[in-house]
Protein backbone atom coordinates (compact mmCIF):
# COMPACT_ATOMS: atom_id res chain seq x y z
CA UNK A 1 0.00 0.00 0.00
CA UNK A 2 1.44 2.98 -0.69
CA UNK A 3 1.01 4.68 2.63
CA UNK A 4 3.15 7.05 5.01
CA UNK A 5 3.35 10.91 6.00
CA UNK A 6 4.86 11.69 2.69
CA UNK A 7 2.64 10.17 0.19
CA UNK A 8 -0.54 11.45 2.48
CA UNK A 9 1.01 14.90 2.63
CA UNK A 10 1.11 14.91 -0.91
CA UNK A 11 5.23 15.49 -1.38
CA UNK A 12 6.25 14.59 -4.44
CA UNK A 13 8.71 11.49 -4.62
CA UNK A 14 11.36 10.10 -7.33
CA UNK A 15 8.55 8.86 -9.80
CA UNK A 16 8.86 5.54 -11.18
CA UNK A 17 8.25 5.25 -15.03
CA UNK A 18 4.36 4.98 -15.41
CA UNK A 19 3.00 5.46 -19.12
CA UNK A 20 -0.15 7.75 -18.54
CA UNK A 21 -1.31 7.54 -21.47
CA UNK A 22 -2.20 4.09 -21.27
CA UNK A 23 -4.42 4.22 -18.49
CA UNK A 24 -7.83 3.81 -17.75
CA UNK A 25 -9.60 5.91 -15.03
CA UNK A 26 -12.25 5.05 -13.19
CA UNK A 27 -13.86 8.14 -11.04
CA UNK A 28 -17.10 7.64 -8.69
CA UNK A 29 -18.40 10.78 -7.26
CA UNK A 30 -21.99 11.75 -7.22
CA UNK A 31 -21.79 15.13 -7.86
CA UNK A 32 -21.19 15.88 -11.05
CA UNK A 33 -19.45 18.99 -11.30
CA UNK A 34 -16.36 17.13 -9.12
CA UNK A 35 -16.78 14.03 -11.54
CA UNK A 36 -16.17 17.07 -14.68
CA UNK A 37 -13.08 18.39 -12.41
CA UNK A 38 -11.14 15.36 -11.84
CA UNK A 39 -11.96 14.23 -15.49
CA UNK A 40 -10.19 17.60 -16.56
CA UNK A 41 -7.43 17.44 -14.56
CA UNK A 42 -6.90 13.58 -15.33
CA UNK A 43 -6.71 14.51 -19.03
CA UNK A 44 -4.45 16.95 -18.37
CA UNK A 45 -2.27 15.03 -16.95
CA UNK A 46 -2.29 13.31 -19.79
CA UNK A 47 -4.68 10.10 -18.81
CA UNK A 48 -5.55 8.01 -21.96
CA UNK A 49 -9.03 7.43 -21.02
CA UNK A 50 -11.52 7.95 -18.40
CA UNK A 51 -14.87 6.62 -17.47
CA UNK A 52 -17.36 7.84 -14.52
CA UNK A 53 -19.92 6.42 -12.39
CA UNK A 54 -22.58 8.35 -9.97
CA UNK A 55 -22.49 6.27 -6.88
CA UNK A 56 -20.90 3.17 -5.44
CA UNK A 57 -23.26 1.08 -7.44
CA UNK A 58 -22.60 1.95 -10.37
CA UNK A 59 -19.28 2.11 -9.87
CA UNK A 60 -19.62 -1.81 -8.82
CA UNK A 61 -20.74 -2.38 -12.87
CA UNK A 62 -18.27 0.40 -14.42
CA UNK A 63 -15.52 -1.03 -12.14
CA UNK A 64 -16.47 -4.94 -13.62
CA UNK A 65 -17.11 -4.14 -17.41
CA UNK A 66 -14.68 -1.72 -18.00
CA UNK A 67 -11.55 -2.89 -15.21
CA UNK A 68 -9.90 0.43 -14.51
CA UNK A 69 -6.48 0.65 -14.14
CA UNK A 70 -7.15 2.74 -11.15
CA UNK A 71 -10.48 3.90 -9.78
CA UNK A 72 -10.58 7.70 -8.09
CA UNK A 73 -13.47 7.56 -5.63
CA UNK A 74 -15.29 9.80 -3.41
CA UNK A 75 -15.88 9.06 0.41
CA UNK A 76 -19.62 10.69 0.96
CA UNK A 77 -21.85 9.61 -1.54
CA UNK A 78 -25.40 7.87 -1.55
CA UNK A 79 -26.74 5.74 -2.09
CA UNK A 80 -23.71 3.25 -1.45
CA UNK A 81 -20.37 5.43 -0.10
CA UNK A 82 -17.02 4.75 -0.87
CA UNK A 83 -16.39 2.19 1.76
CA UNK A 84 -19.24 0.71 0.64
CA UNK A 85 -17.84 0.65 -3.02
CA UNK A 86 -14.24 -0.78 -2.10
CA UNK A 87 -15.91 -3.17 0.34
CA UNK A 88 -17.77 -4.53 -2.61
CA UNK A 89 -14.97 -4.16 -4.98
CA UNK A 90 -12.36 -6.09 -2.94
CA UNK A 91 -15.07 -8.81 -2.54
CA UNK A 92 -15.25 -9.32 -6.24
CA UNK A 93 -12.04 -11.40 -8.19
CA UNK A 94 -11.18 -8.49 -10.54
CA UNK A 95 -11.54 -6.25 -7.54
CA UNK A 96 -9.05 -7.03 -5.34
CA UNK A 97 -5.88 -6.00 -6.43
CA UNK A 98 -7.37 -2.78 -8.00
CA UNK A 99 -5.60 0.31 -7.08
CA UNK A 100 -8.20 2.38 -5.49
CA UNK A 101 -7.35 6.15 -4.14
CA UNK A 102 -10.38 8.38 -2.22
CA UNK A 103 -10.78 11.60 -2.19
CA UNK A 104 -12.06 13.16 0.21
CA UNK A 105 -12.74 16.69 2.26
CA UNK A 106 -12.56 14.41 5.88
CA UNK A 107 -9.04 13.95 6.62
CA UNK A 108 -10.29 12.76 10.31
CA UNK A 109 -8.28 9.78 11.90
CA UNK A 110 -11.59 7.51 11.56
CA UNK A 111 -11.97 8.14 8.02
CA UNK A 112 -7.94 7.34 7.27
CA UNK A 113 -7.84 4.29 9.67
CA UNK A 114 -11.20 2.93 7.70
CA UNK A 115 -9.96 3.22 3.94
CA UNK A 116 -6.38 1.60 5.45
CA UNK A 117 -8.93 -1.06 7.06
CA UNK A 118 -9.95 -1.59 3.63
CA UNK A 119 -7.20 -1.57 1.73
CA UNK A 120 -7.18 1.42 -0.25
CA UNK A 121 -4.46 2.48 -1.95
CA UNK A 122 -4.41 5.91 -1.16
CA UNK A 123 -5.71 9.12 0.24
CA UNK A 124 -6.38 12.37 -1.42
CA UNK A 125 -7.86 15.32 0.65
CA UNK A 126 -9.88 18.06 -1.53
CA UNK A 127 -9.24 20.11 -3.24
CA UNK A 128 -6.71 18.13 -5.32
CA UNK A 129 -4.70 19.69 -7.42
CA UNK A 130 -2.87 17.95 -11.13
CA UNK A 131 0.44 17.32 -9.56
CA UNK A 132 -0.50 15.40 -6.42
CA UNK A 133 -3.54 13.77 -8.51
CA UNK A 134 -0.69 12.06 -10.90
CA UNK A 135 1.70 11.57 -8.22
CA UNK A 136 -0.74 9.30 -6.28
CA UNK A 137 -1.40 7.73 -9.63
CA UNK A 138 1.79 6.94 -10.31
CA UNK A 139 2.64 5.80 -7.13
CA UNK A 140 -0.53 3.42 -6.71
CA UNK A 141 0.51 1.70 -10.15
CA UNK A 142 3.88 1.16 -9.55
CA UNK A 143 3.17 -0.55 -5.87
CA UNK A 144 0.23 -2.96 -8.05
CA UNK A 145 3.13 -3.47 -10.41
CA UNK A 146 5.36 -4.32 -7.66
CA UNK A 147 3.22 -6.77 -6.18
CA UNK A 148 1.66 -8.33 -9.95
CA UNK A 149 5.07 -8.87 -10.58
Amino acid sequence: MVWGKAVILGVRLMQPSIDLGALKILIIDDQEFVRTIVKKMLLQIGIGSVVEAHDGTSGLDMAERERPDVVVCDVQMRPVDGFGFVEALRGQPHGRAMPVIMLTAHTDAATIGKAKELEVNAFLAKPVLPPALKDKITLVMAEARKTAG
